[in-house]
């Protein structure tokens, strides 16, 4: 009797076990064909096989899912796990089959005739990946900050796992984290910006033993960046600046002995992309503005012994710098001069350019550069930022949205926000980034379009960032809200001349209908207070129409008539208010769940009946799926318009059409390389 327990409970153990081997393998298949999380889905396949070892069909499954994958992600590893396959489960036959024909494929590809073609393949897939980081010189690592934690860490490309660097432990409050980083040229060491509440310093941490130190913190500024190493490690060019203004510091030259910084250049100005050290340690490669308020970007050498900078790269184009070839003999950078942004490059002799610049890639708009590796190789992401501008009509009589969007914003695609109506219905202004690094841009450009003719005029404003740009009635001046070192304020921008003048240091201004004063919100921590108030520029006053609690930010709309101001809080629930102008009791028209910090603008149909906004499909606030809403201004229902996106809506003056922008990050974030780029530059045999 003890015995059949015994053999009962052993066949109950390896039935379980087996169950839970294919349980596991549809798991590891949802996260590879529906979630597309290759590594973890690598992860669970490698898992089934050293648990189930005796399901010889599941484990050579597993085995094949699990090289797929690895193919897909660019992995070298993928060729020893199809060999894998061939020789522990070559009984099943089809199988085996299919690894062999992969492994064929693969092998024409390494050695055949286009083993010295430039190639793309991506190395790393997931949501949300830091892309301020590097690849490392040998190409088997990419340095970045996980998120999670905010430390500091790397990610193998050949096994997909990563491992952290720092150990700050989770987030408390703000709490430090790292930011940009750079590989020294041996790979064993890596610099980082490292952020404690107050500003930036320069760490150092060895890869073997993760053991870090402070390398250098500047005494003037509140921000160090790193941007490169010299060729032989005793070096790190970095940039410092403003914390929250990235267009004004100095290039510095700092030691990695002692921490002791040189200064090269002080510069007023943003970069497009990061100064770069060439490998002789005798120039530093910059991008300047063209003009004082202009878009594009030229090239030029900084000298490190005599801080005199020497033209490179000119060109009516936006060209900015990406690296410099191991040789030193060529200076790759980005330009949009065939019409979309690419990869090029231009040679360099004692200091200046030999013969034109070569095309070396084209069709990269969205490229986020990631480095170049010693043999070569270029990595670089593909952004998951989706802030477009889109205009879509809309029939007020039906009250429904009428065809499908189109983008407006095809130059900066990806990289614009905040639409905003004229008053004539004429043009249309919107916020634009412009160059992929967010660290050295942020959405600083006020783009305006002449929406009969398409044209488009830009201005290339003095903040790190604008928010919010609304038209003054006289269809002229604008408002928008600035950040720059100094904080956040409410400008008036003169769309002809573009001189700018400060009204107030508050964070969001609405012109009122007459032109006599604006609308704002202030958060007032002595008062522990969050207050809606009218500004009378004539009078110079202010009028109090709404107060809320000090953790509360409110979102403020006019109506068409200037009667009406609309506002919702962001905490939640949020709650939809609107007030009468000159001040009253506020009225709620509707109110939803949703947790977290997103930041929901509402906007009024041109006829002030609705008020529009964006909010989740689901009552529990879930942030999956949004749309746009109507809620009337009398009271009554939500309704929802199918719109099918999250969007910040500007109604048009004759209420036919919606311009709105609409953000967030794409399913998955990619990193990718590009092998034998340096090729394409040698001389054709």
């Amino acid at each position: 009797m003890k015995r059949m327990l015994v053999i009962m409970l052993a066949a109950s153990v390896i039935a379980i076990g087996a169950e839970s081997g294919y349980d596991l393998f549809q798991k590891a298949l949802v996260l590879e064909r529906t979630e597309g999380n290759l590594p973890e889905a690598i992860r669970l396949y490698r898992r089934i096989v050293e648990q189930n070892s005796s399901d010889r069909n599941l484990a050579a499954k597993a085995l094949m899912q699990m090289a797929q994958c690895q193919e897909r992600l660019g992995h070298v590893e993928a060729r020893k796990t199809y060999e894998r396959l061939l020789r522990d489960y070559s009984d099943q036959t089809e199988l085996a089959q299919a690894a062999r024909g992969r492994l064929t494929s693969l092998a024409e590809a390494r050695g055949g005739p286009s083993a010295s073609a430039m190639t793309a393949r991506k190395v790393w897939s997931e949501p949300g990946i830091d892309f301020e980081g590097e690849i490392s010189p040998d190409g088997k690592y990419v340095s970045f900050c996980d998120w999670e934690t905010g430390d500091l860490a790397i990610y193998n490309l050949e096994s997909g796992t990563k491992r952290r660097l720092t150990d700050k432990g989770h987030w408390k409050d703000d709490g430090p984290y790292a930011y940009f980083s750079r590989w020294a040229p041996d790979g064993k060491q890596v610099v980082y910006e490292w952020y404690d509440g107050r500003g930036c310093d320069l760490r150092v941490v060895n890869t073997d033993t993760a053991k870090s130190r402070v390398l250098y913190k500047s005494a003037k500024w509140e921000v160090s960046t790193p941007c490169d190493w010299s060729s032989d490690g005793k070096q790190v060019l970095a940039f410092d600046s403003k914390q929250y203004e990235r267009s004004e510091g100095d290039i510095v030259l700092i030691s990695v002995d002692d921490g002791k910084a040189r200064v090269l250049k002080t510069v007023h100005q943003s970069f497009e992309g990061s100064p770069m050290l060439s490998p002789d340690g005798r120039y530093v490669a910059l991008d300047r503005p063209q003009a004082e308020s202009g878009a594009e970007h030229d090239i030029v050498l900084l000298s490190v012994d005599s801080s005199r900078e020497r033209a490179l790269v000119s060109h009516p184009a936006n060209d900015w710098v990406l690296d410099w070839s191991p040789d030193g003999n060529w200076l790759l950078f980005a330009s949009d001069r065939s019409g979309t942004q690419g990869i090029w490059a231009v040679r360099v002799v004692d200091g200046a350019a030999k013969g034109e610049p070569a095309l070396v890639k084209a069709g990269l708009p969205d490229m986020i550069p990631m480095g170049l590796t010693r043999n070569g190789s270029f990595c670089y992401a593909l952004s998951s930022r989706n802030e477009s501008v889109y205009v879509v009509k809309f029939d007020p009589i039906t009250d429904k949205v009428v065809g499908s969007p189109e983008e407006v914003t095809a130059r900066y695609e990806g990289l614009c926000a905040s639409p905003a109506w004229s008053p004539d219905g004429k043009h249309l202004a919107f916020a634009c980034s412009r160059g992929p690094i967010v660290g050295w841009n942020g959405r600083n450009i006020l783009r305006i379009r002449t929406l009969d003719t398409g044209m488009d005029r830009e201005f290339t404003t003095p903040f790190s960032y604008i928010h919010f740009p609304r038209w003054l009635p006289d269809g002229r001046f604008m408002l928008v809200t600035g950040t720059d070192d100094r904080g956040t304020g409410v400008y008036q921008i003169d769309t002809e001349t573009w001189e700018t003048k400060l009204l107030r240091d508050i964070p969001t201004g609405e012109p009122s209908r007459n032109g006599k004063g604006y609308f704002y919100t202030k958060r007032e921590k002595e008062s522990n207070l969050c207050r809606i108030l009218f500004r009378d520029t004539e009078k110079g006053e202010d009028r109090e129409l709404y107060r809320g609690p000090l953790v509360e930010r409110f979102w403020i709309s006019l109506s068409p008539d200037g009667k009406w101001l609309a506002f919702l809080n962001s905490t939640n629930p949020r709650i939809l208010r609107v007030i009468p102008a000159g001040g009253g009791e506020p009225r709620e028209l509707h109110r939803f769940a949703l947790e977290g910090d997103d930041n929901i603008l509402p906007a009024w149909t041109a006829d002030g009946k609705y008020v529009l906004l964006s909010k989740p499909l689901g009552p529990d606030g879930a942030k999956e799926k949004w749309d746009l809403w109507r809620i009337p201004a009398d009271g009554g229902e939500a309704q929802r318009l199918n719109l099918g996106m999250r969007c910040d809506p500007s109604v048009s003056p004759d209420g036919r059409q919606i311009a709105f922008g609409s953000g967030g990050r794409a399913p998955i974030d990619e990193v990718w390389v590009l092998d034998n780029l340096l090729v394409q530059l040698q001389p054709k045999r």
